[in-house]
């Protein structure tokens, strides 16, 4: 799977802005630690997400997951709750980050990430991207040692950030089944319909965020990199997946403030 065409698929290209470039200066593979990778099923193209989730732009979404990043149908489909990838793993500094009063697990397993190298335009004061996390962890081990995570880590480090990490909650709590986003399920504000057609409703019980997005401050034509990264914390177990799409440059957008937040319907 081309690295670019991932890049493209959440909505980064190469642009000119007054004769100069701007966008993707280089994309990559890679583990949660930075080291490149083959990505194999871990990663994916795909138009939709089920007959549900279409992509929020373009014609193309990434998809990436401690499983297989595939839906029923697809070759490389799982078939199960469970389908382990890349084996032990490392995970970067400061994770994977506890939350508070929940059991700890410092082993990460079947991590794979996008790694982007970016230039902002000149008039940019910031950037948005919307993401999708799925898993099959949600709710049998919500507060367990066993949370797969979703980070966006970005070097260098903006102002609000956690070790980096641009995608939290309220409560500065990482993406995994203990955050309060987690609306889309039986019984659930969302209801099921998000997970019809996706495996997440037939392989075992599970639930989803919906879309969320996050928003970040850039200065204008600053150099950055963002790596997108999911593993399965404690165990290779009952999988996670992470649909991301729609970045955008916010030109001109005053103050940008690291955070996330529900996408509007």
């Amino acid at each position: 799977i081309d690295p670019k065409s991932g890049a493209k698929a959440i909505g980064l290209c190469n642009d000119m802005q007054n004769g100069a470039e701007f966008g993707v200066k280089s994309a990559l593979y890679v583990r949660a630690d930075g080291t490149p990778t083959n990505p194999g099923i871990s990663a994916g193209v795909l138009p939709d997400f089920g007959p549900n989730v279409p992509a929020r732009e373009g014609g193309a979404l990434l998809v990436m997951s401690s499983g297989h990043a595939r839906i029923p149908g697809q070759n490389g489909a799982c078939g199960s709750f469970s389908c382990q990838t890349s084996g032990l793993g490392t995970a970067p500094p400061g994770f994977p980050q506890n939350v508070p009063s929940c059991p700890t697990e410092t082993e990460i397993n079947d991590d794979i990430a996008l790694e982007v190298q970016l230039k902002a335009p000149t008039n940019a004061t910031g950037y948005s991207f919307e993401f999708n996390f799925y898993s099959f962890e949600f709710r049998g081990f919500v507060c367990t040692s066993l949370n797969a995570q979703f980070l966006a880590l970005v070097q260098p480090p903006p102002m609000g950030s956690v070790n980096g990490n641009i995608c939290f909650d309220s409560q500065s709590n990482p993406v995994s089944v203990n955050i309060a986003f987690f609306d889309v399920c039986l019984g659930c504000p969302l209801g099921e319909t998000e997970l019809i057609g996706t495996g997440f409703d037939t392989w075992d019980d599970a639930g989803a965020t919906s879309w969320l997005t996050t928003k970040a401050p850039i200065k204008g034509g600053e150099e950055f990199s963002i790596r997108f990264a999911i593993w399965d914390t404690g165990d290779q177990a009952w999988d996670s997946t992470v649909l991301i799409d729609n970045f955008q440059w916010l030109a001109n957008a005053g103050t940008v403030v690291v955070g996330t937040v529900p996408t509007p319907k």
